[in-house]
């Protein structure tokens, strides 16, 4: 099985609100990536079932997320940073293959891409996978299940990237186009071009 983990745990500091309940093109921002996953969902990769979690620490997020047939899981420890949301996320993905990491606010992330992605990846021999743009990397990863005690060692806002720092030689890289990988770190039209388009992490 392939478990796709959206971390929705973020408090948007530097949005200035909870960006994952803003509306954009009619709907909350994290809804753009749930409704994407539960899309895959449906497709299968060698045989293997693609199931989908949402890890967040709102009851909103978490309440539409069981409605739509996802499994949600309630993070209370989001202040701790990053490293949360992946523990709470592998925890729940304890018996799958894979396990893809999300983040919940790039509304532009196409279901094909995703596929595509997470195909090659797996096809590749490597147990970690990042899509990259430009030479930017971004969101989604992909882990292996050998790697889930280095992703269950995680502390503080550190995501799982540092472990691919460790281990350059097993990830393998994806190209995508650059308007997928794009985040919403800012309110729209806010005074903020530094952070706009920061390279995203683990939510």
């Amino acid at each position: 099985m392939i478990c796709c983990v959206l971390l929705a745990s973020g408090f948007g500091r530097r949005f200035g609100s909870n960006k994952l309940l803003y509306e954009l093109n009619g709907k909350p921002l994290y809804l753009h990536a749930l409704d994407m996953l539960r899309q895959l969902s449906k497709r299968r990769i060698d045989g293997q079932e693609i199931r989908v979690v949402v890890v967040s620490q709102y009851e909103e997020i978490e309440t539409q997320a069981c409605k739509l047939g996802a499994q949600a899981v309630h993070n209370p420890d989001a202040g701790e940073g990053i490293a949360a949301s992946v523990r709470y996320g592998v925890q729940a993905a304890a018996d799958a293959e894979w396990m893809a990491f999300f983040t919940a606010d790039q509304p532009y992330l196409r279901e094909e891409t995703v596929f595509r992605f997470l195909e090659a990846a797996i096809h590749s021999g490597t147990s970690m996978a990042s899509v990259i743009s430009a030479g930017k990397p971004g969101n989604p990863t992909l882990f292996h299940r050998s790697r889930q005690q280095e992703l269950l060692q995680l502390a503080g806002d550190v995501g799982g990237r540092s472990i691919m720092k460790r281990h350059p030689e097993q990830v393998f890289w994806f190209e995508i186009p650059e308007e997928e990988r794009w985040d919403m770190d800012v309110l729209p039209g806010a005074n903020q071009p530094d952070t706009v388009d920061k390279p995203t992490d683990f939510r």
